[in-house]
């Protein structure tokens, strides 16, 4: 199983390994972070040998037992000779002068077996004896002629232990999407994801302490159908973190924590602000305004199960009446474990505010106890509907759902809208197809206030199917909506107008600006909500009509708090999508990393929407090996169920990544896949699939395949024209053009540009004739793609290799004897470039480490960090390689390894 989440810490050791000089680190994580499978990964990725030494606590009494085992490690038979001469000095020498005598002979000892550059691995140092632990702190500092890098991991570096003056790699816990990562490698495939949520939050971002909870929680807790007891019951894992954390605090009056673990979260005015700040100090709360938690979930854990029952309730009772005027929402935390009928109602009320103030971990918690203690009333379903509604409004979707399938049918018209609206919209946010088999029957609905919860119910699916592609579908349903509009809502008008015009981009018969909303005047715009006003601008992006897009997203971010997370999440990312479709690639960029540094969604992987942004940024970026990952991991959880416009646009971006890589076959494969799922969609400007498929056709000279897409591509733009339909069918023609026509239709291919348009698009065109071309055009042709893809915005500019046969002639298929074999160089590469193997050897290894780094993506300041040097250096040792290997730039220097 992959390692999830500790990518910099294998990067960072496994450094060691490349750099030219002997070095040591000492590795530094809490029990069950995850140590030893840091190491584990750092031993299958370094190429140096790895001598892996296992440390067994019982033979810490036995002095220098360590050191006897690494020496059985590095398997040399002059090592037994070593061994007994280590022991019979330790026994013999004077106890004054015994330590450093041993320490000499010791680094003495390393020193004449003459070993090769090797890399030594040592799990779990401070469980060694102290003789040995000192003894190869000794050698760890001096290190110079043994030829060994040593990494060893341990629970903590005192100060004036024997490895603190060491460089140090501390291993910090999970951040929480990595720890729901890990959970869903680690959990049963039926598990429900808002619990595995929960696990992820609760264990802090431990491994080994969510690993023991997922083994001790049952089935039906597992899957939602019974509520989760918090805080969690402690695993060794947890009791051993705890013992640190605490022992670290030995002398401290610990009562006041221990009745602090009784709450998840609680006021400071309720509290003594000195024992508070006591606490603070040591590391064991934090305060945040007027707010204050046990720092670390698993210590809580620990404290609130260690007192005794009948002393917890008497302390909730306790805590209870003193808190019932200052901090209400933890009363009723606390009377729920004193009352005989507890009030559900008060603790999901209060659950519902914690959400709105930003403190989801305290909301879960409530929750969780209501649904333990609750009796499943009429009113405790619809206060539990509240939490799950604030949730999704935050954009929690794991947390949404996980409550959305604890409730049943409502018996009034108003509740159950309101829950088929919370669950077709989780349903959609994840990714999911909307089946809304609750619609396929009239509603009967009397009263004004239900026809409008009906009718926008209605007008959202429309939505949704148009989204899926489903335009019939989306269509009747609107159709159904129609003769209700006249008692709806103006809000619900407003949001089946916008679903009408989505639709109509879709099929892209959008009418022009002008003949929207009085010409998008802003009085108008600005009266409408943020759900419409999204609907608008989307329908605006998909009819290429960018500008008047990129202002009315303006107008939805620029409205700040007052707008619901959920709405502000949708506009950063349809910002972003808008800016790519725009060939505006910076700007895209930037509108990723905005998205993502102010998301709050822990669900990063299973959202199509979220898992195509960022596989395109590592495809801008030049990572294609990262883009691939990304979307083959999230099309391995799509199934049937799964919404397959999305599914189609996955498999369209990979083999787009593929296409620009010169995957050829797989390419083909994948924009085959996206375009049997597309088939039945009319307009080329949506899927933006066909130009590709008509590309790797070609390229791999299936030229009647060709054709036959490119009278796809020109019979639909044709009946739904648009600036890039028009842009890629000119380059399909230039690609598929016979002898007599082929210059012209190429001419016309580059001649159709106009300034305003996708530069990305004008670098296609290039680097796809450029393919095709003759040798001599090959040069001229790569070196203006590379040109337009920088002035897009690719960070790393990318150019489309050329084929290894050339086009097949007109009308006759593709064959070794007529397809004579052309020179694989990159195009604008010159033909004297030197091979990769010729570039490496004349560099040195810490050379040969910062183009390692610059090959992988990484940027000057990233690659100082990684290889312990400054940015000044990087910048030098730059210098000296492109002098040495003949590079021009960067993305030359690259073209050269590649």
């Amino acid at each position: 199983m992959a390692l999830t989440g500790r990518r910099l810490e294998v990067d960072r050791i496994a450094t060691l390994a490349v750099l030219p000089r002997e070095s040591a680190m000492v590795v530094v994580g809490d029990p069950g972070s995850g140590r030893s499978s840091v190491l584990d990964a750092v031993s299958n990725r370094v190429s140096l040998p790895v001598v892996r030494v296992g440390v067994n606590g019982s033979e810490s009494r036995w002095p220098l037992a360590g050191v006897t085992s690494l020496f059985t490690a590095l398997d040399d038979p002059r090592a037994t000779a070593h061994i007994a001469h280590l022991l019979q000095t330790g026994e013999t020498a004077v106890p004054v002068t015994a330590g450093l005598a041993a320490a000499h002979d010791f680094l003495d000892a390393v020193h004449a077996l003459t070993l090769p550059p090797t890399l030594v691995l040592i799990d779990d140092l401070d469980r060694m004896d102290v003789e040995s632990q000192e003894l190869i702190a000794f050698l760890a500092g001096r290190l110079a002629g043994t030829a060994l890098r040593v990494v060893a991991t341990v629970r903590s570096v005192p100060s004036n232990g024997p490895l603190a003056a060491l460089p140090t790699l501390r291993i910090e816990p999970l951040p929480s999407d990595e720890a729901l990562i890990l959970a869903r490698t680690m959990a049963p495939e039926e598990a429900n994801d808002g619990v595995l949520a929960v696990l992820a939050a609760e264990t802090g971002g431990n491994p080994g302490a969510l690993r023991e909870q997922l083994a001790v929680l049952s089935r039906e807790q597992l899957t939602g159908a019974e509520p989760i007891v918090l805080p969690l019951r402690p695993t060794p894992t947890t009791e051993a973190l705890a013992a640190l954390a605490l022992g670290s605090a030995a002398g401290r009056d610990l009562d006041v924590l221990a009745k602090l673990a009784l709450v998840p979260v609680a006021k400071t005015t309720a509290w003594d602000r000195d024992e508070l700040d006591d606490l603070v100090g040591a590391g064991l709360a934090t305060v945040r305004g007027q707010s204050v938690t046990v720092r670390d979930p698993l210590v809580r854990s620990a404290l609130y199960w260690r007192m005794p029952a009948r002393d917890r309730r008497a302390a909730h009772a306790a805590l209870a009446t003193a808190s019932t005027e200052s901090d209400p929402r933890a009363a009723a935390w606390h009377r729920s474990f004193v009352d005989d009928v507890p009030d559900v109602v008060a603790l999901l009320s209060a659950a519902r505010s914690y959400v709105v103030d930003g403190n989801v971990h305290a909301a879960i918690a409530l929750t969780e106890r209501a649904l333990h203690v609750g009796g499943g009333t009429e009113d405790e379903l619809v206060a539990l509907l509240g939490v799950a509604e604030a949730l999704l409004g935050n954009r929690l979707l794991g947390f949404a759902a996980r409550y959305l399938a604890a409730l049943r049918p409502f018996r009034t018209t108003a509740h159950e809208v309101r829950r088929l609206r919370l669950q077709y919209s989780a349903q959609y946010l994840s990714g999911d197809a909307v089946h809304a088999d609750e619609l396929l029957v009239s509603v009967d609905a009397t009263e004004p206030a239900d026809v409008d919860a009906v009718a926008g119910l209605m007008a959202m699916v429309a939505c949704f199917r148009a989204e899926a592609w489903e335009l019939d579908q989306a269509k009747d349903l609107l159709h159904r909506v129609a003769p209700l509009e006249a008692s709806a809502s103006p809000h619900t008008v407003e949001i089946t107008t916008t679903a009408r015009e989505l639709i109509a981009a879709i099929d892209g018969t959008l009418p022009s600006d002008t003949d929207l909303h009085d010409g998008l005047a802003t009085s108008v715009l600005l009266a409408m909500s943020d759900p419409a006003l999204l609907l608008l601008a989307h329908a605006l992006s998909i009819a290429e009509r960018y500008r008047s897009a990129r202002r009315v997203f303006a107008l939805v971010l620029a409205r700040g708090p007052q707008t619901a997370a959920v709405w502000t999440e949708a506009a950063r990312y349809l910002t972003a999508e808008n800016e790519v479709r725009s060939g505006n690639f910076r700007q895209a960029l930037r509108a990723i990393d905005v998205w993502e540094a102010g998301s709050s969604v822990v669900e990063r992987l299973r959202e199509p929407s979220r898992a195509i942004a960022i596989a395109w940024r590592h495809f801008a970026e030049g990572r294609s090996a990262d883009a691939l990952a990304v979307v083959d991991r999230c099309l391995e959880h799509r199934s049937t169920s799964r919404l397959w416009g999305a599914t189609a646009k996955l498999h369209a971006l990979r083999g787009r990544v593929l296409l620009l890589d010169g995957r050829l076959e797989e390419a083909a494969a994948a924009l085959e896949a996206a375009d049997a799922i597309g088939r039945s969609l009319r307009n080329p400007a949506v899927l933006r699939h066909l130009g590709d498929l008509v590309e790797a056709y070609a390229r791999l000279g299936r030229i009647d395949d060709a054709r036959t897409i490119t009278a796809r591509l020109a019979a639909d733009h044709h009946a739904r024209p648009g600036r890039w339909g028009a842009l890629v069918l000119a380059r399909s023609l230039a690609l598929v053009a016979d002898d007599t026509t082929r210059d012209t239709a190429r001419r016309r291919a580059l001649e159709l540009f106009q300034p305003h348009d996708s530069q990305f698009e004008r670098a296609r065109t290039f680097a796809a004739l450029a393919t095709v071309g003759n040798p001599a055009e090959r040069p001229r042709l790569g070196a203006a793609a590379a040109a337009s893809y920088e002035a897009a915005g690719m960070r790393r500019p990318l150019v489309t290799p050329a084929p290894a046969a050339a086009m097949p002639p007109f009308g006759t298929g593709p064959s070794l004897r007529s397809a004579p074999v052309l020179s694989a160089s990159m195009p604008g590469t010159p033909r004297s470039a030197p091979d990769a193997s010729a570039v490496l050897t004349s560099l040195t290894a810490e050379e040969r480490a910062v183009v390692q780094k610059v090959t992988e993506g990484y940027r000057n300041r990233e690659i100082a960090s990684s290889l312990f040097m400054s940015q000044r250096t990087v910048e030098l040792r730059l210098t000296q390689i492109y002098r040495k290997v003949g590079a021009r730039s960067r993305s030359h220097l690259v073209a050269l390894l590649t």
